[in-house]
């Protein structure tokens, strides 16, 4: 079978419509990848470990990863490693004559490669994933690729299936209030609905106090207090001693801290990376019956 590197126009605004991000997809000519019906041969370099799991899942083959993604289950034995997330080896991956390379558009470092890779003829992807939704299409077109629909099923219609049946244990007229924010060793901010996690959590019922309150975005403990949210989500970036320090400073050392009802309640917790700083990919439904565990 003959895949094309979505050399239509109307390729093209197929993906940008799904995604509402010029990003999405930066292609050159019409560039066609040759493959067989049984094992498609796409040489793939993902640039981040959640990119590149996620073509692992649609039953792809990496030849590049960058040093997060090492240990991701599923990589041969010959991959190679290509810099780090915000340093990724530019000479390397060329080296690697990639057909597709896989980037967040969320890391400055990566996206300043787009022309590189555009001149070169390599088709890039840059899924933005802000739900289970945005993961099952990535994944649709991933598995056409590869011709894998029945990971299609498995890591999309099954795991839709448990996230439903989480949903539908859910009480949703508890409507009660919660505040996630995302801290690290530079930067704190408050979480709003367009963070997968928020996502998460506001599907099982809750508000999102931050949501339509601007007060908030200054993760101000005072305008928080004057909120008072019932719940309260934290997640940690980048190295975890330095993330939690932060938030000492900026959040639990303010005496107003203790006055809040989410932490006289013991409605304080902190989310773990692997599927709240890190997108689940495979594990949506964990994720899903994670908070359900936390909240009912």
């Amino acid at each position: 079978m003959t895949l094309s590197a979505c050399g239509s126009s109307a390729g093209r605004g197929a993906l940008e419509n799904r995604t509402g991000a010029e990003a999405q997809e930066v292609l050159t000519s019409d560039v066609s990848l040759e493959t067989s019906k049984e094992a498609p041969k796409i040489r793939v370099v993902a640039l981040m470990e959640s990119v590149g799991e996620m073509w692992l899942l649609a039953g792809g083959e990496l030849v590049g990863i960058t040093e997060d993604g090492t240990g991701l289950s599923g990589l041969s034995e010959d991959v190679a490693t290509i810099g780090t997330t915000h340093n990724p080896n530019l000479e390397a991956i060329l080296a690697l004559k990639p057909d597709i390379v896989i980037i967040s558009n969320s890391v400055s470092a990566q996206t300043e490669l787009i022309p590189v890779f555009e001149e070169a003829g390599i088709k890039v992807y840059a899924p933005e994933i802000n739900s289970f939704e945005d993961y099952a299409d990535t994944l649709k077109e991933y598995t056409a690729l590869t011709n894998r629909p029945d990971l299609y099923e498995k890591n999309v219609l099954k795991v839709q299936e448990e996230i439903e049946a989480v949903k539908a244990k859910a009480d949703s007229s508890v409507k009660a209030s919660y505040l996630a924010v995302r801290v690290s060793a530079t930067k704190n901010r408050v979480l709003k609905d367009d963070y997968f996690a928020c996502k998460i959590i506001s599907d099982l019922g809750l508000k999102n106090i931050a949501e339509d309150n601007s007060s908030l975005d200054e993760l101000n403990v005072e305008a928080i207090a004057a909120a008072d949210p019932e719940y309260i989500f934290v997640v940690l970036q980048g190295k975890e001693d330095e993330a939690l320090d932060s938030y000492k400073k900026a959040l639990t050392d303010n005496p107003v801290w203790g006055s809040l009802s989410a932490v006289k309640n013991d409605k304080v917790f902190i989310l773990p990376k692997d599927m709240f700083q890190y997108k689940p990919n495979a594990r949506w439904g964990e994720a899903y019956e994670y908070i359900y565990e936390l909240v009912y």
